[in-house]
Order: structure tokens, then C-alpha cells, then sequence
């Protein structure tokens, strides 16, 4: 079940939100853990045995490793405990993909290759297994941490509006919340207001430009010619976005109406002027998960203790060191991702410009006219897009050379003009719109302009088109999952 479709919509949401003001605050957390595994069950079946055992296990390990910690067997519990939760995640992602390379070496040597079968790919694995490592990280390195509740914890790690795209949530941004929430018309009013952002984001742009960024980079490539494969990035490009930031801002809205704040997931990334920033305002929580719980203890491993003597003192300068580390990271961050070779190129473009703007790059950009950081941002991470998007590092590769008017086109039969349309074009131009900040100084410009009662009014007013326009759009249109719920 999917945040963007009538039946969550029409009929699972009111439900749930009519049964959690009618119970008690005691059982409100037990009804939003029921809801939670109904959500999940809906579209996964079985599947939800899984959610449950994760459940079960991170609470027992959460508990052992919180009486252990100071002792050695703190350490051994938390070494299971990680290889627990990461053997799960590589069996149902990754297991075909480690059995289809090492088949190449064994068929060489004549061996018999591995037979795994493609599997589903729970909904949301990689989310809420990376919420329980960051759970169990926290637990084991500090006390205070640690949810002794055992329906507490079940609801943090089930919590069903950031079940299927994330955000990944901390125990401790929600830990107060989790113990004593309070509900308020002001609370719930931004709540509604932040989900119908993200269900105009998602089904009004995202879905209209994926229609045809799909139908483009569906065609052959010795047909594909430079305008209509640029025409296809860029629809990408802008459909990510606008799906990935409209459900998360659906997530943020939806937990609202419940009581729980949740962090911006993200913030405008692309007006971003260096990599550096663009990954402080995209994906926020996974890129600060990748800091706090990869980044920061693998840097430390490769530093020299000289190094660190400077770290404390407050001299230290980036080194090559940590570009290795930041490299190696983002090659990690794109696996996550998918089981592609295409993926980790992808993450390993990003964490080879994020490492050379460490180096030296950054300072070099911050001395270019601001247009041209804009430029230099945008190029690198539209041209990434394609090896995102792409079924494999091969078409990545010849996509990318199309791209440079390296067509070989041997028969045109596909060009702009059969795509661009008023709808698109109108589209497309609120897209790029909506990327920036602009929307939100229009409205705050209005409301210091306008009485307040006028500026709700127009905000409104606004809000129920939106709504009525995606309803219009949900109703009529073919199913489209979260591009990001495959990950």
C-alpha cells in the first residue's frame, strides 16, 4: 500500500486516524503498532514475519548489549548482532548479485556455478535495517539510549509513514514523542498541509514527468539522437526528486498528524554549489547515517595518531586519508542503493568529486562566479542520474555518450517534438520551480503582506487544488510505485 493511491487515501488513512483519536493515550501506541503491520502486510504478505522477527531481535540485542557493554562480551554481542541484521539485507538484495559475479571466476575454472533464484525485495529492508544498526550503535555506546519498552520499540522501528522510503529515524529524535505525545490542531493542521505537498510532488510531477522519461529510456540506443536522450535525464532528474522529496515530505506530514517530528529529509538540493552541499540537503538522513555510523569511525581508523593529536587541538586539514574514506563510502552508499555495478559508479562519481572538493576543488569552486558553481553542480550530478537510472553500467556508459553526440544513429524514428507537449512543458517548468526556494518566499511575502486570515485563505485555497488535482491524477492514471521503495 502506497501513500499515493485511493485506497490508502480514501479508506486505510481516515480509519486509522478516526481509531487513534477514539482510544486512550495507553493504547495508542499498541493501534499505531496494529496499523503499522496491517500497512505492511498489505503488500507484503508474508514478508511481515520478517519486520517482526527484526523487531524481536534488535529489542533482545538492544537489552544484551546495553548489560554488557563494558565488558568483552558487549563487543562480541554488537559484532553478531551488525552481521544479524546486515545478513538479512545482503540475502534479500544482495545474494543473486555476489552468486552472478562469483559464477564468472568459477566458470573459468570449470566449477559448477552458484544457483540462487531472484527473490522479492521486502519493502523497506534497507530502511528500517539501517535504523536498527543505528539503534543498536547508540545503545551500545551510551545508556540512555536503550528502549527497555518492548511496544515502544516495535512502534519506532514500524512506524508505518516512513516504512516503505524512509526517512531512516534516530530512536532518539522520537524517544519523547514515543513516551508522551501530545495532539494538536496546529500539529495535524501542518501535518495535512506537509502530505498534500508531498502527494501533488509525487502523483502531479513526479508521475506525469516519469511517463516520459520511462518511454525514452526505453528506446534503443542506435535510435536514441542527443535532444531526445538530454530531454529523458532531465525528466529524470526532476522526477526523483519530486518523488523521493514528496514522499518523504508525505512521511513528515503523515507523522505529524500523529504527534511525531520528524527531521527534513530534504532542502532544495539542487540549488546546491558544490557535491559537499548537495549532500547536506539530499537525503538527509542517509547521508548523516553514513557520517555518524561509517564515515567518522573509518576515518578515524586511517588516521595516524598525529593526525588525531591535531584533530583535538582543533589543527587539522583534510588529508588524502579521509578522501579515501569519503570515496569509500559513497562507493558503499551507491550499493546500498541496488545490486549494480551501475549503482556503486554512481556513488563512486559522487564520493570522487566529494573527495577532491576536500582536497582542493572546494576552494577553487567558492572562487568561481556563483552561476557557474550552479553549473558545475548540476552537470555532475544530471550526468550521474543516467548511471542511476540506466539497466546496467554498459547502457549507463552508452547513454552517457549520447548524451556528447556520439549518436551512431543508424534510423531516427523518435525526436522532441514527439514528447514535448503543453502538459510536460507546464510541468516540467513547476518542477524546476519547485526545486527552489522561491515558492516559500512567495508565500512568506504574502503572508507579511497580506492580513493573515487573507494569506490562510489563499494557502487554502491552494492546498484543495492541489489535493483535487492529485485525486484527478490518482484516479485516472496507471500505478506507479516510489522509485525509491526498490531500495
Amino acid at each position: 500500500m502506497l501513500f499515493s493511491t485511493p485506497i490508502f487515501l480514501f479508506v486505510f488513512l481516515p480509519i486509522v486516524l478516526f481509531g487513534y483519536l477514539l482510544v486512550g493515550n495507553r493504547l495508542r501506541n499498541i493501534f499505531l503498532f496494529c496499523a503499522s503491520i496491517i500497512f505492511y502486510a498489505w503488500g507484503e504478505g508474508r514478508y511481515v514475519i520478517l519486520l517482526l522477527l527484526s523487531i524481536i531481535i534488535n529489542y533482545i540485542f538492544g537489552l544484551l548489549l546495553a548489560k554488557y557493554r563494558e565488558s568483552s562480551k558487549g563487543k562480541l554481542l554488537l559484532w553478531v548482532a551488525l552481521i544479524t541484521n546486515l545478513g538479512s539485507l545482503i540475502w534479500y538484495k544482495y545474494a543473486v548479485f555476489i552468486a552472478e559475479n562469483i559464477n564468472i571466476p568459477l566458470g573459468h575454472f570449470g566449477f559448477n556455478p552458484i544457483q540462487i533464484e531472484s527473490r522479492h525485495l521486502p519493502l523497506g529492508i534497507s530502511f528500517f535495517t539501517f535504523q536498527a544498526i543505528a539503534y543498536l550503535l547508540d545503545v551500545y555506546r551510551e545508556d540512555k539510549i536503550l528502549q527497555k519498552s518492548f511496544t515502544r520499540f516495535a512502534l519506532f522501528m514500524a512506524l508505518f509513514p516512513k516504512m516503505a522510503v524512509g526517512p531512516i529515524i534516530r530512536h532518539e529524535e522520537i524517544a519523547k514523542e514515543l513516551c508522551n505525545r501530545r495532539l494538536s490542531l496546529e500539529d495535524f493542521s501542518y501535518g495535512v498541509k506537509r502530505f498534500v505537498i508531498g502527494i501533488g510532488k509525487k502523483v502531479i510531477i513526479a508521475d506525469t514527468i516519469a511517463n516520459t522519461s520511462d518511454r525514452i529510456f526505453a528506446i534503443p540506443q542506435h535510435q536514441l539522437s542527443t535532444g531526445v536522450a538530454w530531454l529523458g535525464i532531465i525528466c529524470f532528474t526532476l522526477q526523483i526528486y519530486f518523488d523521493f522529496s514528496g514522499y518523504s515530505d508525505m512521511a513528515i506530514g503523515l507523522s505529524r498528524m500523529f504527534g511525531f517530528k520528524i527531521q527534513e529529509n530534504f532542502n532544495y538540493p539542487y540549488i546546491a554549489k558544490s557535491m559537499t552541499e548537495f549532500w547536506r540537503r539530499w537525503h538527509i538522513s542517509l547521508s548523516t547515517w553514513f557520517r555518524d555510523y561509517l564515515f567518522i569511525p573509518l576515518t578515524y581508523l586511517l588516521m595516524t595518531d598525529s593526525i588525531r593529536k591535531k584533530i583535538a587541538q582543533g589543527k587539522y586539514e583534510t588529508n588524502y586519508r579521509v578522501a579515501i574514506s569519503i570515496f569509500t563510502v559513497f562507493a558503499l552508499c551507491g550499493l546500498w542503493h541496488g545490486a549494480g555495478f551501475n549503482f556503486i559508479a554512481w556513488g563512486m562519481i559522487h564520493g570522487l568529486f566529494l573527495s577532491l572538493e576536500s582536497l582542493w576543488l572546494g576552494k577553487f569552486l567558492k572562487r568561481l562566479w556563483l552561476p557557474l558553481q550552479h553549473v558545475y553542480l548540476l552537470l555532475v550530478v544530471t550526468l550521474s542520474w543516467v548511471l542511476f537510472r540506466s539497466a546496467g553500467i554498459i547502457a549507463g556508459l552508452a547513454y552517457l555518450k549520447i548524451l556528447f553526440g556520439f549518436t551512431g544513429i543508424q534510423l531516427i524514428q523518435y525526436n522532441t517534438s514527439l514528447y514535448l507537449n503543453n502538459e510536460l512543458l507546464l510541468v516540467i517548468s513547476v518542477g524546476i520551480l519547485g526545486s527552489t526556494p522561491i515558492c516559500k518566499y512567495i508565500n512568506k511575502f504574502i503572508k507579511e503582506k497580506l492580513y493573515f486570515k487573507k494569506a490562510d485563505s489563499i494557502e487554502l485555497a491552494l492546498l484543495l487544488l492541489i489535493l483535487t488535482v492529485s485525486i484527478i491524477y490518482m484516479t485516472s492514471s496507471t500505478y506507479s510505485p516510489s522509485l525509491y521503495q526498490q531500495f
